[in-house]
Formats: structure tokens, C-alpha cells, sequence
């Protein structure tokens, strides 16, 4: 361009006088609102429509259904004020330089050389022969068009939550999320007086008291919910979850249980506890068909197969297979082979040592006895038991070696008067008369006077219950040597047998039940300080935090600090008053519940008592027993003695033929002159050094055919 081009440029912009008036101002003041109503932290006021109102003492919340005549107040109102003319400066002139021109390139001829290649045919991409390969498609199926039907909108009225509504959601979040056993357990006890809400109350409320150790009343309440219902659907729920807890319930509930399980068409194939529930049922009543229907669903792999197995041998024995039982029995003994000191392998190795004694094979049996863990209650019967079998397999030495290692201080305050009678005929087979006539007085000499005892105390105490307080009393103070009249030995003995410690088991587990019943109601009052605490930590929050609010405008970060506080303030405020309440809900249900304990406690100590009242008449009767055998004894002795005395008289010899020995590997037995200790590890293993002197023809003297 030759010629310059100038352009104006009006620049529009404000004086830092136009920012000195105010560009709005107040036509009318704003108005608060009624001092009654609620302001939101927006400042926006606020009716509540659901409020609070006490009835015959209690609290309850309603809707206002006649909203009144609210004053909210009034804002402000604001108007453009009057402005000053603005003061823009002076337009100025802006010089425009020339711009330079350039010329334009030359064209470019582009020179195009003909095409002269030579295309070469076309080639073939396919043959007849390959259209001949291809497969037939069949025909799909005709797809029928959709029928499509108008949807049919109805409307349903909507219910709205009521009080006992909100108070159930209450107490599925205490149990359900929080794990607040004792808050829950407060509000289904509330609930459970409302018809509408008592199944789910009554199904929640046992699997609260569960959740709290509390077994006995979840089962209570859970069959109470199968029985008492008639919606299918909590029936159903009722008994999964009995079936899910089967370890804490009695076996008798099986009964009531597996109907149910039937008709819900449950999958209990993997439930192995409720497998041997239901095996020992079946097998209490007799019907061993449904008992090998249970047993035959637990694995190898099952933490319950050893006593599958148990149950195995019982229900084959029980249909005279013993071989069978015998075969399931050895295969428990090497599924427990890593805990020997199990009462189920105790169990199953004394049992196993019994058919196996029926069927003559000592020497396996006396194996099998050995297996019996010296902790279990069954031990001292089953090395007698193992001395008669050394006895029956000619192993006189070790028969006498074992049982007098029973009979030194260590077992001295152990009960078995038939050890005595093993022992004596031990040396009567080795003709060691001597010692025969020794063992028998020092059996007369200790338990010839408890024969009185015995009779006098069963003479006195005709009520089983007194049974009962004499194991009692010797329990609470048991370095006693004697109570009501009874040795400390045979208590401990009368007191080791499983029929009794069976029951006793469980009344333990009802005294353990009611300190956890106590307990609850001393976890609340500690519940509750600690939300006034709470209580009190969140008044200072919120008063912090209402004291950093500054102006008309509160920050985002004022305000949802303020919102957190109210929150935590009023959560501690519910869980207070429902901790404060549920002391007195639970109070009725917990004295319901102690007076069923105390009921079931009677009639299970009825039962105890009554087994060891049964368990001393047997006793008592084994003592007569032996005491009896005694003269019989001492006759064989000494008329063995002299009939042994005329053979050596007359220049016999003594037997020296080798007869078996049933013991353990020969570098654990001892052959013993006893001079010192017996160590609890070694008995079983005791061999006695007397050797056999009796006459060469077999015969024991004084036991010989006449």
C-alpha cells in the first residue's frame, strides 16, 4: 500500500473514581423470622414436620398434619443507586506501517512420460471344485415375533414409616453392621410386644443373643419362631439358621429340625455337623437306616470324619458286623495318629480293644489298650482291662508287673480294688504264692473298711440329689480326704465317669450363660457414660465450630464442619437414650430367661445325680465283688502253695517253657525290683522280674482239673 491508513482506537474503560460509589442500595430492611422456627446453616428457616410428643410416659413422633400461619421473616430489597457521568479518556491515533509485497513463484510445468507396461492376466481365486466343498447352512429356524403386551401401571399406595418401622432399622444396623449386640438386643425386645413386627423381632433377637454367647436362648427362640409361625418364608429362615448352628443346640432337636429340612428341600449334603447331629439321633433311636444315610456325606477330608468313623464302627457293630466295626475303628486310629491325646481316639482305641479281646486276639488288643490316653477318665480301666489280656495271652509277668505299679504312692489315691485281683492272679499263675497271699491283704486291708462306708452312705442318702451335693462338696474343696463319709478316691472315680461329666458339661455351660446374661446389663451403664462423654466431646465441636462462622456468608468448609458436629451430637443422643432404654426392655426378658436356665439347671442336675447314684451302686457292687473273690483266692493260694511245696518235696522241676509275652517294643519295657519311683510315661510297660516256678506239667498248682 502507498498510502498510510490511520486508525482511531477509542479505548473504553473505568476510572478508579467509578469504584467509590456503591452501585446498589437498600430500599427496605429484611425482616427475621419467628424466634419458634428452625434456621438452616443457609440461613434458610426451617418447620418441622414430624415431631415428638409424650404419651402415658412414653415418647412418640407424629406428623403435623395443620401446618400454621408461619412468620419466615423477609428479605431485603435493593435498588440501582445513581451513578456519576464516567470519564473516558481521549481517543489517540494509531500509525499503521506499509506492508511489503512479494511476488508470486513462477508455475510449474509438470511433464507426464505414457504408460507402456504390460497388465498380466487375471488370476483364478477359486474352481468349481471349491464351490463343491462348501458346507450346506441349514436353515434357521423361524423366529416368532414377540408378543408384546401394553404394561399395566397401578398405582399403590404408599405406606408411610412408622415408629416401630424406624426402631427395627435401628436395630439391624446396631446388629447387622455395627456388631452392637447389647443395643439390638435392647430394641427386639421392645419389638417382640408388637404383633406386627414379632416373628422378624423374635428371628433377630435370637441371632442377637447368639451373636452375644447367649446359645441356649437362640435356641429357645429360634424353634420358637419354626413353631410359632405360619409365613413360610420365616420358617424357612428359622431353620437354616438352626441348621447353621447345629453345634450349640441338643441332639433331641433333630426331631423337630430335619421335618423342616425336608420339606424346605435343604442341601445339608455339605453340613457335616448336621450330618453327625443327625447320625447320633438316628442312632439313639434306633433307626440305623437314616444313620448311614447321615454318615455316608462326611469325606475323608472332614474335620468331623474321625467321629464319622466312631459312628461307622457303632452302627456296623450294632448289626453284628464286627469285622467291619473292627476296619473302621483301625482306620480312626490313623486319622488321629497327630493328637493322641483326643478323647475320641481314647474312645476309639478302647473300643477297639474290646472287640478285638472278644474275638481272642490279645495281643492286638493289648496294643489297642495302650493307645487310651493316660489324661482320660477311661485310662485306669483300660489297663486293668490290658492286664487281663496279658493274663488270657499267658504273660503273667507283664499282667503283674503293670498292676503293681498301679498299687504304689503315685496312684494312691486312685480306685480300682480289680487291679488287686489281676495282680494276685498274675502270681498265681507264676506259683509265686508269697506274693499272691501279700497282694490280697494289702487289698483286704484297704478296702475292706470302705465296703462300710460305702453301705452306710447308700444307706442314709436314699435321694439321688445327695449324690449330687457330695460331688459338689468335694469339687469346691477338693484336697479333702474324705466327704460324708466317702474316701477322696472313690469320689474322684465316681466323679470321672462320662455319663456324669456328660451332663455336667452342660450345666457349666448354663452357669457360663447366666454371668453372660449379668454381664449385658453392666455393659450398657458402661455403654452409656461413654456416649455422655461422647456427648459432651461433641457440644465443644459444635460450639467450635458455630465460633469461626464470621459475616452474613459462612465458607463451605464453616458450614460442613458444622453439619458433622450436629450429626455426631445427635447420633450419640439416639444411642444414648436406646441404651438407657434397653436396660429396662431387656430386664423382663433376661428374668424370663434366667428362670428357664435355673429350670433346665434342675432338671440336668436331676440327671447328673441320678448317674452318679448308678454309677456308685455299680461301683459298690465291683467292690463286693472283689472283696468276695478274696477267700476264693487265698484258698487257691495256699492250697496251690502246698501242692506246689509236695511237688518240689518230691524233686520236681519247674516249668521253664517259653510262653508269649504281650508287651511294647523291647526297648520300652522294664523289668523291675521295685526301689524307687513310677513314672506315669512308663506304666503299661512294667514287666515283673518274678520268674515262673511252677511245675512242668502246666498245671498251676492248686488249679489243676481233679
Amino acid at each position: 500500500m502507498s498510502k498510510s491508513i490511520s486508525i482511531l482506537l477509542a479505548l473504553s474503560f473505568l476510572g478508579s473514581s467509578a469504584f467509590a460509589e456503591p452501585a446498589l442500595k437498600v430500599k427496605k430492611s429484611a425482616r427475621s423470622a419467628d424466634a419458634s422456627l428452625k434456621v438452616k446453616s443457609s440461613l434458610v428457616p426451617t418447620f418441622d414436620v414430624y415431631q415428638k410428643r409424650v404419651v402415658k410416659g412414653k415418647t412418640e413422633v407424629f406428623k403435623v398434619k395443620n401446618i400454621p400461619l408461619l412468620n419466615v421473616g423477609e428479605e431485603r430489597e435493593v435498588e440501582a443507586a445513581d451513578l456519576s457521568p464516567l470519564r473516558l479518556p481521549a481517543s489517540r491515533e494509531v500509525a499503521v506501517k506499509e506492508i511489503n509485497r512479494r511476488e508470486s513463484p513462477a508455475v510449474i510445468n509438470f511433464v507426464l512420460k505414457p504408460y507402456t507396461d504390460v497388465v498380466a492376466p487375471a488370476k483364478s481365486l477359486t474352481s468349481a471344485d471349491a464351490f463343491n466343498k462348501i458346507p450346506d447352512v441349514k436353515i434357521l429356524n423361524p423366529v416368532m415375533d414377540p408378543v408384546i403386551q401394553e404394561p399395566l401401571v397401578q398405582l399403590t399406595k404408599l405406606e408411610d414409616l412408622q415408629p416401630n418401622d424406624y426402631k427395627l432399622l435401628q436395630a439391624l444396623i446396631f446388629l447387622e453392621i455395627q456388631k452392637n449386640y447389647e443395643l439390638a438386643m435392647g430394641l427386639f425386645s421392645e419389638l417382640i410386644e408388637d404383633p406386627e413386627h414379632r416373628i422378624e423381632a423374635l428371628y433377630h433377637y435370637a441371632m442377637t443373643a447368639k451373636g452375644l454367647g447367649l446359645n441356649s436362648e437362640f435356641r429357645q427362640y429360634m424353634i420358637q419362631v419354626a413353631q410359632e409361625t405360619k409365613a413360610k418364608a420365616w420358617q424357612q429362615k428359622a431353620t437354616e439358621a438352626l441348621v447353621q448352628h447345629i453345634n450349640v443346640l441338643e441332639t433331641s432337636d433333630i426331631s423337630l429340625i430335619d421335618p423342616l429340612v425336608i420339606k424346605y428341600e435343604m442341601d445339608i449334603t455339605k453340613n457335616d455337623d448336621y450330618q453327625i447331629a443327625r447320625a447320633k439321633y438316628y442312632s439313639d433311636k434306633g433307626q440305623l437306616g437314616l444313620m448311614e444315610d447321615a454318615l455316608i456325606f462326611i469325606g475323608e477330608k472332614s474335620p468331623r470324619y474321625p467321629e464319622a468313623l466312631l459312628l461307622n464302627a457303632l452302627f456296623n457293630y450294632r448289626q453284628g458286623k464286627v469285622e467291619e466295626a473292627t476296619i473302621y475303628l483301625e482306620k480312626l486310629m490313623a486319622a488321629t495318629e497327630t493328637d493322641k491325646t483326643s478323647q475320641l481316639r481314647s474312645v476309639g482305641a478302647l473300643t477297639l480293644a474290646r472287640m478285638q479281646f472278644q474275638k481272642s486276639q490279645y495281643k492286638e488288643a493289648f496294643q489297642s489298650y495302650l493307645k487310651v490316653d493316660k489324661s482320660n477318665p477311661l485310662w485306669l480301666q483300660a489297663m486293668v482291662e490290658s492286664a487281663w489280656t496279658q493274663i488270657l495271652g499267658e504273660d503273667y509277668e507283664g499282667a503283674a508287673g503293670n498292676m503293681f505299679s498301679l498299687h504304689t504312692d503315685f496312684f494312691k489315691n486312685a480306685f480300682s480294688p480289680e487291679s488287686y485281683v489281676v495282680r494276685t492272679v498274675g502270681y498265681l499263675n507264676l506259683c509265686q504264692y508269697g506274693d499272691g497271699v501279700q497282694v490280697l491283704n494289702e487289698m483286704k486291708k484297704k478296702y475292706s473298711p470302705w465296703k462300710k462306708k460305702l453301705e452306710d452312705y447308700k444307706t442314709s442318702h436314699k435321694d439321688s440329689s445327695a449324690y449330687y451335693e457330695t460331688v459338689k462338696s468335694w469339687i469346691k474343696n477338693s484336697d479333702l480326704k474324705e466327704v460324708d463319709g466317702l474316701p477322696r478316691s472313690f469320689i474322684v472315680e465316681l466323679a470321672r465317669h462320662p455319663a456324669y461329666m456328660t451332663v455336667q458339661k452342660q450345666i457349666n455351660a448354663y452357669e457360663d450363660e447366666i454371668v453372660k446374661f449379668n454381664r449385658i446389663a453392666l455393659t450398657l451403664i458402661k455403654k452409656e457414660r461413654e456416649l455422655i462423654a461422647k456427648q459432651n466431646e461433641a457440644n465443644k465441636e459444635l460450639a467450635d465450630a458455630k465460633k469461626s462462622l464470621k459475616g452474613q456468608s459462612p465458607s463451605e468448609s464453616d458450614v460442613a464442619r458444622i453439619q458433622k458436629a450436629e450429626q455426631k451430637l445427635l447420633s450419640y443422643r439416639i444411642q444414648y437414650h436406646i441404651a438407657k432404654k434397653a436396660r429396662t426392655s431387656i430386664k423382663n426378658l433376661r428374668a424370663t430367661g434366667l428362670a428357664r436356665i435355673e429350670k433346665e439347671k434342675t432338671v440336668l442336675r436331676a440327671q447328673a445325680s441320678q448317674a452318679l447314684q448308678g454309677r456308685f451302686g455299680e461301683m459298690l457292687a465291683g467292690l463286693d465283688k472283689v472283696l468276695d473273690q478274696n477267700d476264693v483266692l487265698q484258698y487257691e493260694l495256699y492250697s496251690g502253695a502246698g501242692e506246689h511245696i509236695r511237688y518240689q518235696m518230691a524233686g520236681g522241676e519247674i516249668n521253664e517253657k517259653d510262653r508269649p509275652e504281650l508287651k511294647v517294643q523291647k526297648e520300652k519295657s522294664l523289668n523291675w525290683k521295685f526301689k524307687g519311683e513310677i513314672w506315669e510315661d512308663e506304666v503299661g510297660h512294667y514287666r515283673s522280674s518274678l520268674k515262673n516256678v511252677c511245675a512242668q506239667d502246666g498245671n498251676v498248682a492248686g488249679l489243676s482239673e481233679q
